[in-house]
């Protein structure tokens, strides 16, 4: 889901502005923007996306996982050692830019590695109970 226009505030931001986030809808605001000094957010190493536009759900069901959880994702020290790995990385790239992205996560499952990666993710979401 896009969030407002940062530039002009009339359009629905499609796209970001690679050194500072700011969200923006076309080429003209794009030009806009890059005509001031454009710095980098002030962050820890990672950019805080949720002040600049709140993630929001689309389409909401009973498997969202809450964006709150999601976030956990970034300090898990076993899913960065999966990601180091650039098999891992291209299946998630493929996965991402698929045109049928259901079909390519079951192909997805096939490989191992992706398994492992699903696994782990599952642990920090979904952190297993005691009688599991």
């Amino acid at each position: 889901m896009s969030c407002q226009c940062s530039i002009c505030g009339q359009g629905l931001s499609k796209y970001k502005c690679p050194t500072c986030c700011l969200p923006y809808c076309s080429l003209s605001c794009w030009k806009n923007h890059k005509s001031k000094e454009c710095v980098p957010p002030a962050t820890n190493g990672y950019i805080e996306e949720e002040k600049i536009c709140p993630k929001k759900y689309e389409f909401e069901t009973e498997d969202t996982v809450p964006v709150e959880k999601l976030a956990l994702l970034e300090n898990d020290e076993a899913l960065r050692q999966i990601l180091e790995n650039p098999h891992v990385r291209n299946i998630l790239l493929n996965v991402d830019s698929a045109r049928d992205p259901s079909r390519a996560i079951q192909e997805a499952m096939l490989e191992p590695i992706f398994v492992e990666f699903a696994d782990c993710c599952l642990k920090v979401v979904e952190p297993p109970t005691e009688g599991d």
